[in-house]
């Protein structure tokens, strides 16, 4: 799925630069690409679908 940083950015102001965000989402269980402009890609196992299948629940677990 398609995220829009900013907009996680806006909703948990602590998650770090992007970079550092693809980096540290990729050492645990998510696999995040940069997509280019704005844009991470993000894949979604079938297990964290319920929780992390918005912007609102990839924001919150950014920030923890």
């Amino acid at each position: 799925m398609k995220f829009s940083y900013s907009l996680l950015k806006k909703l948990a102001p602590k998650i770090p630069d992007k970079k550092t965000f693809i980096e540290t989402f990729n050492s645990r269980a998510f696999e995040s690409v940069n997509s280019g402009g704005d844009a991470v890609e993000i894949s979604i196992p079938a297990n964290r679908y319920s929780d992390a299948a918005s912007h609102w629940g990839i924001a919150k677990l950014a920030a923890a």
